[in-house]
Parts: structure tokens; sequence; C-alpha cells
């Protein structure tokens, strides 16, 4: 399934593009922190267009502050990893609506991404797990797995055109995907007054959640 969309990705990419958007991109992921994009490295909307129905795509490298995991036999109400960057690549069916001054957009579809990287914030997970086990203290020495996540994208965007050749755009989308992140290692801890013990852990289920809003500011360039 990954290969595919990866394959579709490069095919759409390759073939003569009708727009292209320079934006700058913020995501608000679920239970993390403000990520930014590194500019200049933002181009979205690359595509081809069939009237009222295109395919877009792009890649976006995010800056991330921090995400959440899931698949732990705990919850934790900050992220468990960061900061690293984060690679986004969406593939959208887009339906467009047009008028002399505005066009609004309507997407959907999946994207990939890829974390490089990434690390775990070992300062939340502690706090994770010392709520966990109900103890005083709690230190992780964990190793982390690092896969290529997939996911659903969905939003809407307006352009205001102000040239024949560009039009300036907002638009926000909601995103929801996994990438594999099994943890394997040991913690140590105790409760209060109590000898400190070291636990064998493996979670293999574990993954990283790019979960949350995207909002995005630039520009496209039409081509006519």
């Amino acid at each position: 399934m990954k290969k595919t969309i990866l394959i579709i990705l490069f095919v759409v990419v390759a073939s003569q593009a009708f727009s292209q958007g320079l934006s700058f991109s913020y995501l608000i992921p679920k239970d993390g922190y403000l990520s930014a994009p590194v500019s200049p490295f933002s181009i979205r909307g690359i595509g081809l267009d069939f009237g009222l129905i295109g395919i877009e795509t792009g890649f976006t490298l995010y800056s991330v502050g921090g995400l959440a995991m899931s698949g732990l036999p705990f919850e934790a109400n900050k992220p468990l990893t960061g900061p690293h960057f984060t690679v986004l690549v969406p593939l959208q069916i887009a339906l467009k609506f047009d008028s002399k001054f505005v066009t609004l957009r309507i997407r959907g579809g999946t994207f990939a991404f890829y974390n490089l990287n990434p690390r775990i914030n070992y300062g939340n997970m502690d706090r994770a797990i010392r709520d966990f086990e109900g103890w005083q203290v709690a230190n992780a020495d964990l190793d982390m797995e690092n896969g290529l996540g997939i996911g659903w994208i969905a939003g809407t965007s307006l352009e205001f055109h102000v040239h024949s050749n560009f039009s300036l755009t907002a638009g926000v989308s909601y995103l929801k995907g996994e990438s594999n992140a099994a943890l394997d290692g040991t913690y140590t801890g105790a409760p209060e007054n109590q000898l400190l013990r070291t636990t064998n852990v493996s979670y293999p289920d574990a993954a990283i959640s790019l979960e949350g809003l995207e909002i995005s500011l630039g520009v496209v360039l039409q081509k006519k």
C-alpha cells in the first residue's frame, strides 16, 4: 500500500503541472507542539487539472516541536517525541469552484510522512510512566524504530486572484496518520520510600501520531 502511494506521487509530480503553490503551513497537532515549515521547503498544489476535478500533491518539511504516541499501555496528554523534522507528502483529489475573483477548492485524500531521526521526549515519557505505575520517580531508557507513516487528509482553501498568473491562498486541513515506532528497553523507578526497580518493556504496537490542523498561507502560480 505504501509503495503504491509513493509511485502515484512520483507520477503526478513528473507530469505537466497546472499550478504550484508556495506556502507557509503550520501544523497544530493533537497533544503536540506547534510545528512550522522549514522555509523554503513547502511546495503544495502541484498536479493536473481536469476541469472541475484535479489531482494535487507536493511536500512540506516541518520542524516538529513534538508529537503524541499511540499503542502504549498508558496515556499522555503531552507529546512523547520531538523535536525533529518531518517530511509530509499529500496526494489529494480537489474539487474546484471558480469565480472571477476567487476560487474555492475542497480536497480529500491520503498523505505519507517520514520523521527524520525522531527522538523520545524523555521528560514527558518519564512523567507518563511515573503516573502509570504510581511511582514517585521514573527514568526510561528506550530504543525506537522509525518507519514510514500514512494517513488521510481533508480540507479546503480559498484562492484570491490578484493577477492572471498568481493568486493569494489561505486554507485549512485536518489530517490523521501514524508511523510505526516500536519501543524496546527498560525503565527504572519506585514508589515513595521504596527501593528502585527496573522493568523490561516491549511495545511493538507503538506509533507516532500525526493528527491535527494544518493552516496554510501562500501563493499559487497558475500555468496558462
